[in-house]
């Protein structure tokens, strides 16, 4: 099931990033998903943290569309393996050869693959483990709750009674990801915090304190208190990670704090708000389109 995703066709349910971003429940969904995400992620630290930063969270759902792909396929799709990572980001800059058998040997050590039985007895090809399929499936399950509500549609009953669209949806996502440059390689608003180990889920929690209509494209957003300690004991950082992360938002204006410290009352300037949404919208899109595309070919419907 290696996809042509360049060009998805859209429907009922289907968005584009642009379409989705006006969308009144948009925010809504927005703080749904991150909440979700967020809850994850003190659930289980570890695992979590591993895709941490963009590009392992990168690797890894390509990692995981080969694994379904080959499933689905195998005689038309290579199972995970250096090789077969390396040609599904091609002309992406997103690793290097390097640091993908760096990563599959993290993977491997990890638990979330496991080597396939090879005849010549070497440890090329891998498979994911339950452990990352479950993982994947609570990912892939808290953005269709976050679409069921912007526009009602019924996606997360559809794949908690059919599972199997999991495996049809999440490389069509997955590959929808890899031609979107302005998501594997984002503005300098939102990549100083999502090429960080856990920026990802401390910009999460940042942006959903914003109001769900933002008036004033200039005036601070003030969300409250904000600390770093407390980052660092919610998502299993170092205390010194966490203050770098926010004193380097803060040099660039994205962010700052009624007070001096960088503790206390805090706002989050718009334009980080209008970017961390837009970089949302891309990701929700996708999600959008690959599981639309995976209930057409399975003959389900979710409207």
């Amino acid at each position: 099931m290696t996809a042509s995703t360049h060009a998805l066709p859209l429907s009922r349910g289907a968005y584009s990033a642009e379409t989705l971003i006006r969308m009144s429940a948009f925010p809504d969904g927005l703080v749904l998903a991150a909440s979700l995400l967020l809850e994850t992620h003190r659930a289980l630290p570890k695992e979590v943290r591993y895709v941490g930063d963009l590009q392992r969270w990168m690797l890894s759902q390509t990692a995981i569309a080969l694994h379904f792909e080959h499933r689905y396929d195998p005689s038309q799709s290579e199972a995970i393996s250096a090789s077969s990572l390396m040609k599904a980001i091609a002309d992406t800059g997103i690793a290097s050869r390097n640091t993908m058998y760096s990563f599959l040997s993290e993977m491997e050590r990890y638990r979330f693959i496991t080597p396939l039985a090879s005849t010549d007895g070497r440890r090329h090809m891998f498979q994911a483990t339950e452990m990352s399929e479950q993982l994947i499936r609570r990912y892939f399950d808290i953005h269709l709750k976050a679409l069921d509500l912007i526009d009602g549609c019924q996606r997360h009953a559809l794949s908690r009674d059919n599972p199997l669209l999991l495996v049809r949806a999440q490389p069509l996502f997955a590959r929808l990801l890899l031609t979107r440059e302005d998501w594997y390689h984002p503005p300098d608003t939102i990549a100083r915090f999502v090429h960080s180990d856990s920026g990802i889920s401390i910009l999460h929690d940042l942006a959903k304190g914003a109001p769900s209509v933002v008036l004033d494209a200039d005036s601070p957003i003030w969300i409250g208190d904000v600390s770093p300690n407390v980052f660092a004991q919610h998502y299993h950082i170092s205390k010194t990670h966490a203050a770098r992360l926010l004193c380097s938002a803060r040099e660039a204006g994205l962010i700052g704090w009624a007070k001096k410290s960088n503790r206390g009352l805090c706002w989050i300037a718009p334009r980080l708000v209008f970017a961390y949404r837009f970089w949302q919208a891309i990701k929700l899109a996708s999600v959008s389109q690959a599981f639309d595309t995976a209930c057409k070919e399975a003959g389900c419907a979710y409207g």
